[in-house]
C-alpha cells in the first residue's frame, strides 16, 4: 500500500503547548491522511526563522535524523555550534 502526500497537501499547525521561544509546527495532514506507520516513527515539522525547537537534550535509547528540506539553522552539539543548511542529514545517536 502506498500513501503519498503532495507538498501542496502540507497543513503545519503549532504546538499548543508550546513555550517561548520554543515553537514548532508540527504537519498534521500525515495523521488526517491516515498515515499509521507500525515500525518507523516520524514527523515533519517547520521552524520559523529566530525559533528554538527545542531546549538542549538528549535521548538515551533513541537515534534520532533530520533532513534540513529548506533554509538554515544551528545546531547545538556537545561539540558546539554548527550551522546545518538545505540537504544536510542529522544523526544523532547515544554514546
Amino acid at each position: 500500500m502506498a500513501t503519498i502526500l503532495k507538498s501542496v497537501q502540507r497543513e503545519f499547525k503549532e504546538d499548543p503547548n508550546k513555550i517561548d521561544p520554543f515553537s514548532i509546527f508540527t504537519d498534521v495532514s500525515i495523521a488526517k491522511a491516515g498515515v499509521k506507520p507500525q515500525n518507523l516513527n516520524f514527523d515533519l515539522r517547520k521552524l520559523n526563522p529566530g525559533q528554538y525547537c527545542a531546549a538542549y537534550h538528549f535521548h538515551r535509547y533513541a537515534e534520532e535524523l533530520f533532513m534540513v528540506i529548506s533554509g538554515a539553522a544551528t545546531l547545538r552539539t556537545p561539540e558546539g555550534l554548527e550551522i546545518v543548511e538545505s540537504g544536510d542529514l542529522i544523526f544523532l545517536y547515544p554514546n
